[in-house]
């Protein structure tokens, strides 16, 4: 067998190259980078919302018909089903839609209960759950709290306080999303020094 030409191999191997580059860029653009303290600053501030949703299957499950017409659309590639299935139907996507939000809820609730005994909790409470620093509710006409009244709350400066749901948060992100968010924390951290 004969060996190709050294120009014909180094046009394969520059064509090669040339692929894997775009192939790479084509897989970052379909992948955005996901922003895991942001994520998961959001997810502490659903919590409140996702225990009281979670805390009631009945009324999660509960499908309201209310607003539907009596129409029934006629499909020629499904069976015809009657009212009761197509409710029957509802109900069972609704139960499997409650089970995967309980399940993720749980994943969340266990990360917060492993972080609620860290002084930095206190910070979490305050401005992500509305709550005071013991964890009493603040009364629902609350408004959010500012960083500057987290701070006076805490007794600590502002500067500490920052840092504090700085860690906390990232640390949250990292028992949440693993080591993409691991590599991302310390990223983050390397870019301030």
């Amino acid at each position: 067998m004969e060996q190709l030409p050294q120009n014909v191999l180094d046009i394969i191997a520059a064509a090669v190259a040339q692929a894997t580059r775009q192939t790479v860029e084509v897989l970052q653009q379909q992948a955005p980078e996901r922003n895991y303290f942001k994520i998961t600053e959001k997810l502490l501030y659903s919590y409140p919302t996702l225990k009281r949703i979670v805390s009631d299957k009945a009324a999660y499950t509960r499908v309201e018909l209310q607003g539907r017409s009596g129409v029934v659309r006629f499909n020629p590639n499904k069976a015809w089903k009657s009212p009761d299935d197509i409710l029957e139907d509802m109900e069972k996507d609704k139960e499997a839609e409650y089970d995967i939000t309980a399940k993720e809820f749980k994943r969340l609730d266990r990360v917060i209960q492993a972080f609620k005994d860290r002084k930095e909790f206190a910070v979490i409470r305050l401005y992500y759950f509305k709550e005071r620093a013991d964890g009493t509710p603040l009364p629902e006409d609350a408004q959010e709290m500012t960083w500057e009244e987290v701070s006076f709350q805490v007794d600590k400066a502002l500067k500490t306080v920052m840092r504090w749901r700085n860690e906390i948060v990232n640390d949250m992100a990292i028992c949440l999303f693993g080591i993409d968010a691991a590599i991302q924390a310390g990223t983050e951290r390397k870019k301030k020094e």
